[in-house]
């Protein structure tokens, strides 16, 4: 679901894609450093070996650095082919993917660093990143497109690589950093992406030789197929322009007939619900449901987008898109909404609707299919939408009316130690002076009705910005400009704290395992923002200064600081954030239906606004909180999730105070924390949740005070 998938992966994206031709190689152990010579050596003789192997180690030649295709276009752009750079004997590990099964090499005194959703190899001459996207093929194109027109990279050259299929880019990252992204994939293993960067200063014509040996070293042999892994199926293989007389067993006439059951799905979301073959499998992604037949998929998400923008957003999604050209429209006759047929870049044929009302908003259903198989695919899809039940407007709050009363009768909160005095301990060695905080945290402490944490705050200066992410935390890389010293002195005083608190003081490996991840942080430059609950009542905060926040010239100073610092102390307020029970009824919701990160985030913005409110004397809270949600609409789209959630959920929580269902009092008190509301009570059964949700970025400016919309709060 091409549109779905666009929201789906990226996050994924933000990280990704990159590859050159690369050829496939013998499958190499895992276990095994292969010793190599320098870059474009000539192949190694028989007679010139050594011919007693060494322990785990492989003696080969390097892999041919015969510029490919790519890498000659690279040079064209820019990179000097008639440099020549030392001739030195390098060492390769082996990195194997554990999920998809494809290695590469990489040299083996460089550091691997393993993120969520990549690895990254850091060496002298810059860094490499390895990514299996788990993205279908015939997704190439849009994956791209996203990759290659990011706000941070100004790309300088493209060029399509043919074996495997692909897409290699050049281009500079916004600080000025050196960078080639590539993009290559096939039907059976999906998309793959490698990158390259180096510093303005550094050399990017040496550090591309060396991506040149990782590209070529990349192995697809004995390769777990796209199919295997769980964040995909049959949708790539559905797409394929086969004969079907090549596979006889997948056939239209011998799969479709095996369909004679039905099924019902209903949206958790919106209530809407279809019947769908029993046969076909569900797959729940992020953003979307898709369900997988024989010849072809159909995916549903809800929008969160109101029913009064069907005509716009019909326009925008049907015929506003490159890799989508649409050949037919139609009105729904039974629905209100729209029918759509078309093709995809890749010569996938499908089928698009969009649907909803009041109370459901705007809902997608998409079609997908190789040409040979979409007729027969779309009466299918035509049998769902034609059995689709929309729920009756106010209906949503009764579809399981008895779920909340069921969890909080199993509900019993954690029990919170009490400290004795609770304390705010600030260690600070920025410029800004402690007192000033203290003054910002007694401030907001003092609003509490209840607080029971041993809270340690930590705070030191970060420079420049270096390039994004680094970190296993999603933090950007800065200049340092810290001394050993003062990070041995941090370092220590953490260590003491920590050694203080009950949960920790019979574990030593994550005594360990904490310190060496602060450690990190302070030593590579990260601009650390972030609350940890190290226990239920012990939580630490870890606040890297950017220049920014420490600039009194700045027209924003001390508010963009002040912002930042009351906000990740309201986390260390929020009693519940550690409370397990709570928790629990967290997970099993998942992650689609919890109203958690929103709400916690957002009321931490909330708590923010109002407090700097009262400390300058100089804004309107409220009118700040609905014009940063607003930009972020405008910037990131009406997924409540997506991007700045903190600035999504407090708006959405002004809805819910406006339509007087929630105190905002309980925001400002913390007590809106205390019993474990966020699951329990602002929960999706509730109408006025899905509203919130579903409206915060429904917001106008008249003549410079920011108001929600008048069908927002009818």
């Amino acid at each position: 679901m091409n549109y779905l998938k666009l929201q789906n992966f990226f996050p994924v994206l933000f990280l990704a894609f990159l590859i050159s031709s690369c050829g496939v190689q013998e499958s190499t152990p895992q276990a095994a450093t292969v010793t190599e010579s320098t870059p474009s050596l000539e192949p190694t003789k028989p007679e010139d070996q050594d011919p007693t192997p060494q322990a785990q180690t492989v003696t080969e030649p390097v892999p041919s650095l015969e510029p490919t295709t790519s890498i000659e276009k690279v040079a064209e752009n820019g990179i000097n082919k008639s440099k020549e750079f030392p001739l030195v004997e390098t060492n390769y590990a082996i990195y194997t993917d554990a999920r998809s099964n494809i290695s590469i090499m990489y040299p083996e005194d460089w550091k691997q660093v393993s993120h969520e959703n990549d690895v990254e190899f850091q060496g002298s001459t810059g860094d490499i990143v390895f990514e299996v996207l788990y993205v279908p093929f015939h997704e190439l194109d849009q994956v791209a497109k996203q990759y290659f027109t990011e706000s941070h990279y100004q790309e300088a050259s493209r060029t399509t690589l043919n074996d495997p299929l692909g897409y290699l880019s050049v281009g500079n990252l916004r600080d000025g950093a050196h960078n080639a992204r590539m993009v290559i994939g096939n039907e059976e293993i999906g998309l793959i992406r490698l990158e390259a960067t180096t510093g303005p200063d550094d050399d990017f014509e040496q550090h591309l030789q060396q991506f040149q040996i990782v590209i070529d070293s990349l192995n697809l042999q004995n390769v777990l197929s796209l199919d295997n892994s769980n964040h995909n199926t049959e949708h790539a293989k559905n797409n394929s322009t086969r004969p079907p007389e090549e596979d006889a067993e997948s056939t239209p006439s011998d799969t479709i007939a095996e369909d004679i059951g039905n099924t019902t799905y209903t949206d958790p979301k919106t209530g809407l619900s279809f019947s769908y073959p029993a046969s076909w499998s569900k797959v729940q992604h992020e953003h979307d449901t898709e369900f997988e037949g024989p010849i072809g998929a159909v995916t549903i998400a809800s929008l969160g987008i109101p029913i009064q923008e069907l005509d716009q957003f019909a326009q925008d999604f049907l015929s506003g898109s490159d890799e989508y050209a649409e050949e037919t429209r139609d009105a729904l006759k039974e629905l209100p909404g729209y029918i759509s047929i078309g093709n995809l870049q890749d010569g996938a044929r499908q089928v698009r609707a969009i649907v909803g009302n009041e109370q459901t908003g705007l809902v997608i259903l998409e079609a997908t299919t190789g040409p040979e198989y979409f007729e027969q695919h779309l009466r299918q899809f035509q049998n769902i939408l034609s059995s689709i039940v929309l729920p009756e407007v106010g209906a949503i709050a009764s579809l399981s009316p008895h779920q909340s009363q069921e969890q909080e009768q199993d509900y019993n909160p954690t029990q919170i130690i009490n400290y004795d005095p609770s304390t705010i301990r600030i260690l600070n060695i920025s410029e800004i002076h402690t007192d000033l905080m203290q003054e910002w945290a007694s401030f907001s402490e003092a609003k509490m009705a209840d607080r029971r944490a041993d809270i340690l705050m930590v705070l030191w200066p970060v420079g420049k910005f270096v390039r994004e992410g680094g970190f296993s935390h999603p933090f950007e890389t800065m200049e340092v400009l810290i001394t050993n010293d003062e990070i041995d002195y941090l370092m220590n005083e953490i260590e003491i704290w920590l050694d203080a608190q009950y949960c920790i003081q019979d574990d030593p490996v994550r005594l360990t395992e904490e310190l060496e991840m602060y450690r990190d942080w302070l030593t590579r430059g990260a601009d650390a923002s972030t609350q940890l609950t190290i226990c239920p009542a012990s939580r630490l905060i870890m606040m890297g200064l950017t220049p920014n926040h420490r600039d009194p010239n700045d027209p924003m100073y001390p508010i963009d600081l002040q912002d930042f610092f009351i906000h990740e102390l309201y986390h260390a307020m929020q009693q519940d954030l550690m409370d397990q029970p709570c928790n629990d009824i967290r997970d099993r919701l998942g992650r689609e239906e919890t109203n958690t990160p929103w709400l916690v985030e957002g009321a931490a913005d909330y708590f923010a606004k109002h407090v700097v409110a009262e400390l300058t004397g100089r804004f309107d809270p409220i009118n700040r909180i609905l014009r940063n949600a607003l930009n972020a609409s405008q910037e990131e789209g009406f997924n409540i999730y997506q991007g700045g959630i903190d600035k999504t959920g407090a708006a959405a929580l002004q809805i819910l105070i406006e339509l007087e269902t929630l105190d905002s009092a309980s925001i400002l008190d913390g007590s809106m924390f205390h019993s474990c509301a966020r699951e329990l009570e602002l929960t999706n059964d509730n109408p006025y949740v899905l509203k919130a949700k579903d409206s915060w970025h429904m917001i106008e400016n008249i003549d410079g005070k920011y108001v929600f919309r008048d069908q927002v709060l009818q």
